[in-house]
């Protein structure tokens, strides 16, 4: 058993979605959480084919320096990401049935090192583009 939760959630709307990612301390005791760079989390969304539409890394950058979290024992942190819908390369997805599956990029917890990444994964459905308000 562990002593964090790792979980996603998403709230869609006709034009994007935004994903809530929550990092938290199950633990009875303080947690240090150490990142090797800026880059807290990773998702990737597929569609209903098990085919990857969106990498959120892909072509970016982050900073290479090591980053400290500390949580005490109950307390959770949360980041948000919104997609526009469209694939890495620029092309909007069909409506449909997709699934995020996301990582917390953590190195280490409590000064040891974390062998398997923590993640999760959660579907969501896009409905049809609105083209008559364009």
């Amino acid at each position: 058993m562990t002593d964090w939760k790792w979980d996603g959630d998403v709230i869609t709307d006709v034009e994007q979605a935004t994903f809530t990612f929550t990092f938290k301390n199950t633990s009875d005791q303080p947690m240090l959480i150490e990142f090797p760079t800026s880059q807290f989390y990773d998702y990737t969304v597929y569609n209903a084919q098990g085919e990857e539409v969106y990498y959120f890394s892909k072509g970016k950058f982050f900073l290479q320096a090591i980053q400290f979290m500390s949580l005490n024992s109950g307390e959770q942190t949360q980041w948000k990401d919104t997609w526009n819908y469209k694939t890495n390369e620029g092309e909007r997805v069909s409506a449909g049935t997709y699934t995020v599956k996301a990582i917390l990029n953590v190195w280490k917890i409590n000064d040891k090192l974390v062998h398997t990444k923590p993640s999760t994964s959660f579907t969501f459905n896009i409905k049809p583009e609105n083209t008559a308000i364009r």
